[in-house]
């Protein structure tokens, strides 16, 4: 098997857990306190690789969850054919995004990192590995988030009937904690989502670290930007 596809899985993998811990769980929904060393590194690593900003990714969100399987709900398997929310992700995002105000363009050194590490690649893995390993990357980064914003809104129980999203333990681990998903509707300020939760290892690892604050935390004093100061009000 190619090289490309084995770094591409990785790649994406790393890439959900980042996206996981610190744009949704972190700036999304303030479960945690995060230093600031480590904040910068997942903010400016989601730059390079997503290519798109943690705040609008988070803004985003907090609209899902102000409007979950409504008309407003940028990605709701429930008014869309589930397979619209598994392959459109990026398309749903962008369209959701362009409804919030503007945040500031990529700066120019992400930009030139992404070139630097595409360049890495090129040279250490040989050319033609690098569009195999974006393409993995892609597929797999991509469809674990329409599965999870899918799954997670058509089976399983609910075990708190008045919020949206059913709860399905058994793909908790492979989706990220999301097998709890009606429990994160229900909860969504909570560190962890359930008791298979595989994010939840890693953050008390952070916490044993000094890295991450679980017990007692503030919501987050940094400085949110317009987009996510709408989506207060949106979502």
């Amino acid at each position: 098997m190619p090289v490309g596809v084995y770094i591409g899985v990785v790649s994406a993998i790393f890439t959900a857990v980042v996206t996981e811990v610190y744009c949704h769980r972190y700036l999304a929904h303030h479960a945690f306190r995060i230093r600031p060393v480590p904040a910068r590194l997942m903010d400016l690593y989601f730059r390079v690789i997503v290519g798109t900003d943690p705040e609008s990714w988070a803004a985003v969100h907090r609209v899902h969850h102000r409007h979950a399987d409504t008309p407003l709900d940028p990605h709701s398997p429930v008014l869309r054919h589930p397979l619209t929310i598994v392959a459109g992700t990026p398309y749903l995002f962008a369209v959701a995004k362009r409804k919030l105000p503007a945040n500031q363009p990529a700066a120019p050194g992400v930009w030139a990192l992404r070139a630097l590490l595409v360049t890495f690649y090129a040279v250490t893995c040989g050319p033609l590995q690098v569009p195999i390993m974006l393409s993995v990357h892609l597929v797999c980064y991509m469809g674990l988030g329409g599965l999870i914003n899918t799954v997670g809104h058509l089976y399983g129980s609910k075990p708190h009937p008045a919020f949206p999203g059913y709860d399905l333990p058994l793909l908790a681990i492979p989706l990220l904690g999301h097998g709890y998903h009606n429990s994160h509707h229900a909860h969504p300020a909570a560190p962890r989502t359930g008791r298979l939760d595989p994010v939840w290892p890693l953050l008390r690892l952070g916490a044993m670290l000094g890295q991450i604050e679980l017990d007692g935390h503030q919501p987050s004093r940094r400085r949110r930007p317009a987009c996510c100061d709408a989506s207060v009000s949106l979502g």
